[in-house]
This record gives C-alpha cells, sequence and structure tokens, in this order.
C-alpha cells in the first residue's frame, strides 16, 4: 500500500461526474467517481454525533409504539428485557400482537447503531428462545450497522429515515407509529452487499 500525507489542497473541480482534487501544491491529483464521492460523504454525516432533534424523535418513537401495543391489547408488552444470553445488552420493548401467528419483536433503542452492536444483537438473537425478531433504532447509525447477515435483525435510522428494510417488510406496529405518529411518509432501504 502506497501512503500520501495531504498537506495542502490546491483545486476542487467537479469534471464528467467525478470530484477532482489536486493537493500538495499540485504533485498529486485525487480523483473520485460519483459513487466514491457519495459513499465518503454518507459515511461523514452516517458517524456523526445524533442532534437533539433526532434523538427527540427516536425517543418518541420509543414511547409510541409502546402506547401503540397497549392501545391494542397486544398480548406481550415488556421491557428492559436481556437480549438472549447477553446480560449485559437488553431490548427496550418487547412486543407482541394478540393476532394468531404474530412474531414476538425485540426493540433496541440507541443514539448511534454501530455495526459492533448489530453483532451482538444479531448472536444474542440466534441463541434466543422468546424474541423471534428484533430491530435496532437509531437516531443515526454507521452504514455497516445495516448489513446485518441475519434476517430476523433489522436497522432503522432517523437520520435520512433509512432501513434496512421496506415499510412493506416492516413489522406493521413500527411502520404505523413512524407514518401515522410521525408523518413519515416513506423510508430510504438501504441495500448493502452483507458486509
Amino acid at each position: 500500500m502506497h501512503e500520501v500525507r495531504v498537506e495542502s489542497l490546491d483545486r476542487v473541480e467537479l469534471m464528467g461526474g467525478e470530484l477532482w482534487l489536486s493537493v500538495n501544491s499540485g504533485s498529486l491529483n485525487l480523483i473520485l467517481p460519483r459513487r466514491v464521492w457519495d459513499e465518503l460523504l454518507c459515511g461523514v454525516s452516517e458517524a456523526g454525533e445524533p442532534g437533539p432533534e433526532e434523538l427527540a424523535e427516536l425517543d418518541r418513537i420509543k414511547s409510541l409504539l409502546a402506547e401503540h401495543a397497549r392501545e391494542r391489547s397486544f398480548s406481550t408488552v415488556m421491557e428492559d428485557v436481556v437480549c438472549g444470553e447477553d446480560a449485559g445488552l437488553r431490548y427496550h420493548l418487547v412486543l407482541r400482537p394478540s393476532e394468531p401467528f404474530a412474531v414476538t419483536t425485540g426493540y433496541h433503542f440507541a443514539p448511534v447503531i454501530r455495526r459492533e452492536l448489530a453483532g451482538r444483537v444479531e448472536r444474542a438473537l440466534r441463541e434466543d428462545r422468546f424474541v423471534e425478531q428484533a430491530y435496532l433504532v437509531g437516531a443515526t447509525a454507521e452504514r455497516g450497522a445495516f448489513a446485518s447477515g441475519d434476517e430476523n435483525l433489522k436497522a432503522l435510522c432517523v437520520r435520512g429515515r433509512r432501513s434496512s428494510v421496506s415499510r412493506f417488510e416492516m413489522a406493521p406496529e413500527l411502520w404505523r407509529v413512524l407514518s401515522e405518529g410521525l408523518g413519515w411518509s416513506n423510508v430510504e432501504t438501504v441495500i448493502t452487499d452483507g458486509g
């Protein structure tokens, strides 16, 4: 691998859908195709700390989900439930609608969903005998948090209204809270390569 320390940024241009950066007194040109440039910018904004509005919306999702479940007499409405056998990891809400064949869903809320957290919840979910699917709901999220290898673990992010599943695949109670309670009209489905 060849490393070059950038000491100065001399010129920035957009040409043919690519970002051209002239650095180090013109001795090096960096050419970033649009896809790479978008990934770079997306990664910077995703990893950033959430703002007060995003944190407030995250709290609102949690409270509206619990309220929705209680109003509709879900068969299970529990708070602060251990995730599988990982005593240090908890679902903030566990919900199961009263309908036959309903799925028990665990919701873990975090200001920032990181890939490491997704991995822990994924492992805990495999061991869990009670919770059948889980949602990581965050104010912000690293792109890697959407790349779970388990179809029973899903991620939702307030920033950008992004999700690892479409609104049509989402738990009905979650989409109802997002659309009716918070006015979301859709979610951006994040497509990942699994890694």
